[in-house]
């Protein structure tokens, strides 16, 4: 648990040491807010009650957390880089499991905020309530999967010699089917009261992404 700690505070710090990437990213997150806000409640909107605004919301969603993912994955990797440390992170005596769900922490901390900024801001210009607590249990759930997708490309980086245009394309490959599976489910979390089954693939999803992990250290 303490090595688990430390690989977290690490890299949390890292992160946050420059103030200006947090806030530049949070702004990036308000931004997404912008052209969804406008298309909800923007002069001529054709956007006709809360099914189709909630829609759009659940859109924007989406594209800003694959963003948020690509670019978290990344950044980890460039200060590993930055820092020298990333072949002493593959002779590091920790296991293999640690130093993975370590990366998936460190990218959900990042990753709800940002959600919820983007959430609270449409809201809030788009003159419309998003906000739900099923609603949140799904960006919670979004964002789980999310960073251990985001986690799992940046090891493939790290222990392997694939690309960061192929690591891209994984993102994109292993992100479709949940998110265009629970979209509809997100849409209700919004506007009715739906199952909450897309929990479940996303702590499955966590399980098989760390044993993924597991596999490209021990290669």
């Amino acid at each position: 648990m303490r090595s688990f700690l430390s690989l977290v505070l690490k890299d949390v710090k890292e992160e946050t040491r420059r103030p200006h990437e947090p806030l530049a990213l949070a702004s990036l997150a308000a931004a997404f807010a912008l052209p969804i806000s406008y298309l909800i409640s923007g002069p001529g909107t054709t956007v006709n009650g809360i099914v189709e605004a909630s829609n759009l919301v659940v859109i924007g969603q989406i594209a800003l957390t694959i963003l948020i993912t690509s670019l978290l994955g990344f950044l980890l990797i460039i200060r590993e880089a930055e820092r020298g440390t990333i072949y002493a992170l593959k002779l590091a005596p920790i296991t293999p499991e640690v130093m993975f769900l370590s990366k998936v922490l460190v990218i959900f901390i990042f990753m709800v905020p940002l959600s919820l900024v983007y959430l609270f801001v449409t809201s809030f210009l788009g003159a419309m309530s998003f906000v739900t607590l099923n609603y949140l249990v799904y960006i919670l759930s979004l964002s789980l999967y999310m960073s251990a997708l985001g986690s799992l490309v940046s090891f493939m980086i790290i222990y392997t010699d694939v690309g960061t245009l192929l690591a891209s394309v994984a993102i994109a490959a292993l992100s479709a089917p949940y998110l265009f599976s629970t979209a509809p489910t997100a849409v209700d979390c919004i506007v009715g009261s739906p199952s909450l089954g897309f929990v479940y693939p996303s702590v499955a999803f966590l399980v098989l992404a760390t044993l993924l992990g597991k596999f490209l250290i021990e290669l």
